[in-house]
């Protein structure tokens, strides 16, 4: 790696950091460490809730079987328009006005102490997991870009997310978000006509592919795994506390679903970037002796002028650092409110709070690390690893959550009997997955994803309307719903404008680019660096200048 994007990746670590300690003090109450103050509003909510999804992990996977399968890539990924939609339209309003700072916080009030405590626990090994491969991801993409060792690429992103996180918060999140969304989709998007440069013409393009390469579905993923994926996704962005949060944290009912409206927006069109740059990679590098995963840091390499590599290297670090920290905060937010506050110290105070919450990000924060060595010392794929473990995870912990939500019938005894009934499944489909190693992974996924949910779903459907709630559960359950029927107010303005501070972040890196563009480094003056750098001066003049002329106003 050269000095230049040395330099790059340097400035960009320091304004992460900087940015966390920065909001280190205004953080005094668990409000706005947890939920940010409620003050999101629906377009920083949005890049949030698509930062929050959107890694590493999206980019180096996607693009991989974009390079390998072709068009069935965006397919795939693409069944989360459908799922944020779903999830919007049914959940988003409700998750606002429970007014809880967690996504477990409602099953007490809804079911039951013992209920929530038991998806409180139930729920943290598939975000750990879930984290763990993000981390995987990034590791895989800096190690062939920067030629250093995976290992000490997680753990880099790891410690560092680390330390913003727990300063700042929620507030330290979202504003980093903004900062990692602009720097994200610029180097996606640059990677695109550099990629289809150097295809060469589309007649090259269709005579170096397969068959099936620009087909929506073909084997191993056919439309039937796509149809099954659907169902994945809506499970995943549904029962995604780091999602969740983003609803319940928005400034108003409309604004929260305006977050997921604007979410699903971004979803379908910048997928599409990063998929078909791994795509046209097919007609100029051959698919021989390398590991496809390792695609986007190849072009990465292949293709960007000093300064952008970083720039890239920094945009796809920062991308997973969004949402390894958005999960660690929700994470750790679950455990200082439904366990710390709720059963160890009812009577802290809102300084021992925020203390435990910090301890807790961070003792957090290690487990997904070591998930993360795990997988790559076993050689494990993400891909098939993220399908078992979201398999297996997901329909029991998720849909009796979210079934609260949407059902007046459902008991606590029933709500335990869709648990049961998903957990048994799960371990059906593992067992016989250890046991008989099925020919065809593919189906074999595919049938692990939609029978689990449909036998956990007929599970609470046959509880709510043959053993309904009944005496003084059926009177919580009938207050709790008419709390979800009404209005909540809109939250109390803070003060706190994201928009300034992230711009002068984005400004500092163009102006970083600015000298790395003109030979500062180099002695060789690199035009799409210098106007890179220029555009994100322009960015963050924008973002930042209108509060400092009004504050000299």
């Amino acid at each position: 790696m050269s000095g230049a994007d040395l330099t790059v990746l340097i400035a960009f670590f320091t304004t992460m950091i900087a940015v966390g300690f920065a909001y280190s003090r205004q953080m005094k109450s668990l409000d706005l460490y947890f939920a940010g103050g409620k003050q999101l509003s629906w377009w920083l909510g949005g890049i949030s809730f698509m930062m929050a999804y959107v890694s590493a992990l999206s980019i180096v996977v996607y693009a991989g079987l974009g390079y390998q399968f072709g068009l069935v890539a965006l397919s795939i990924y693409w069944t989360t328009v459908p799922a944020t939609l779903l999830t919007t339209w049914v959940l988003a309003r409700r998750w606002r006005r429970t007014g809880v700072l967690t996504p477990m916080e409602f099953l007490e009030k809804r079911f039951s102490p013992f209920l929530r405590q038991l998806f409180l626990w139930s729920g943290i090994p598939l975000r750990l997991i879930d984290e763990g491969l993000k981390i995987v991801a990034i590791g895989i993409f800096v190690s062939a870009g920067m030629r250093i060792s995976p290992v000490l690429a997680m753990t880099a992103v790891g410690l560092i997310t680390l330390l913003y996180t727990v300063a700042g918060g929620l507030w330290a999140v979202v504003i980093t978000v903004l900062v990692q969304f602009v720097l994200v989709s610029a180097a996606i998007i640059l990677m695109l006509p550099l990629a289809w440069r150097f295809m060469g013409s589309w007649q090259h393009f269709l005579s170096a592919v397969p068959q099936d390469f620009l087909k929506p579905a073909h084997p191993p993923y056919t439309w039937s795994y796509v149809g099954a994926f659907i169902v994945l996704s809506t499970l995943s962005l549904a029962g995604n506390w780091s999602l969740i949060q983003r609803f319940y944290s928005a400034r108003t009912d409309q604004e929260a679903r305006g977050v997921g409206w604007f979410a699903s927006l971004l979803f379908l069109v910048l997928p599409p970037v990063w998929i078909l740059t791994g795509m046209f990679a097919r007609a100029f590098i051959a698919p021989r002796g390398f590991d496809p995963q390792t695609i986007y840091a190849r072009l990465s390499v292949e293709l960007l002028p000093p300064g952008m590599l970083g720039l890239l290297i920094a945009a796809l670090f920062s991308a997973t650092m969004s949402v390894i920290s958005s999960g660690y905060n929700v994470i750790a937010a679950v455990l200082t409110v439904d366990v710390h506050q709720r059963l160890i110290h009812p009577g802290a105070t809102q300084r021992e709070l925020v203390i435990v919450g910090r301890v807790l990000t961070a003792i957090v924060a290690l487990f997904p690390l070591a998930i993360a060595l795990s997988v790559t010392y076993f050689h494990w794929t993400i891909f098939d690893t993220m399908v078992a473990a979201f398999g297996f995870f997901l329909p029991p912990t998720v849909l009796p959550v979210l079934a609260g939500l949407v059902s007046r019938r459902l008991s606590a005894g029933g709500a335990l009997a869709g648990f049961i009934a998903g957990i048994g499944a799960g371990l059906a489909f593992l067992a016989y997955k250890v046991a008989a190693k099925p020919a065809s992974l593919s189906e074999f996924q595919a049938a692990s994803i939609v029978i689990p949910t449909a036998i956990t779903l007929l599970a609470l459907v046959i509880s709510a309307w043959a053993f309904p709630v009944r005496g003084e559960a059926a009177k919580r359950a009938s207050d709790f719903f008419n709390l979800l029927a009404s209005p909540s107010a809109s939250a109390h303005q803070t003060g706190i404008n994201p928009a300034p501070v992230a711009g002068v972040v984005v400004g500092l890196m163009g102006l970083v680019l600015l000298a790395v563009g003109s030979g500062a480094f180099t002695h060789h003056l690199y035009a799409l660096t210098l106007e890179t750098g220029a555009v994100f001066v322009a960015i963050g003049v924008l973002m930042a200048g209108p509060r400092y002329l009004l504050r000299r106003t």
